[in-house]
């Protein structure tokens, strides 16, 4: 007697690698998300810090270097957060598609077995 063809239920296991592997990167595109938010939010911190104790001695010697400095971080990181929003929701359609196809094979496989 031939041994039982088991390529179905090793496509069903190739869909949950992959589910896995989606899983994976759209984690990290969240985490890099996380990250730069909480940069924005600690420049905000400091600068709001910043103009509570601020001297009148050293805002004139500064002049408006320090909010020059300000804009152009807060500008620089928005623009990073807005890239990695964009490849975060990439990551989350991708993680869709993979969790369907992965319950798609599933259903197959429990179908194939009878059940």
């Amino acid at each position: 007697m031939a041994p039982p063809d088991d390529r179905l239920k090793r496509l069903g296991q190739v869909g949950g690698v992959l589910r896995d592997a989606a899983l994976a990167r759209l984690r990290t595109a969240a985490q890099a998300c996380r990250r730069i938010e909480a940069e924005i939010a600690a420049l905000d911190a400091q600068r709001r810090a910043l103009d509570d104790e601020a001297d009148p001695a050293v805002c004139a010697l500064l002049g408006d270097s320090r909010e020059r400095w300000y804009r152009e971080r807060r500008a620089a990181l928005n623009g990073a957060l807005a890239r990695a929003r964009v490849e975060e929701a990439m990551r989350m359609k991708e993680a869709a598609r993979a969790f369907g196809r992965d319950d798609a094979l599933r259903r197959l496989v429990h179908r194939a077995e009878g059940g």
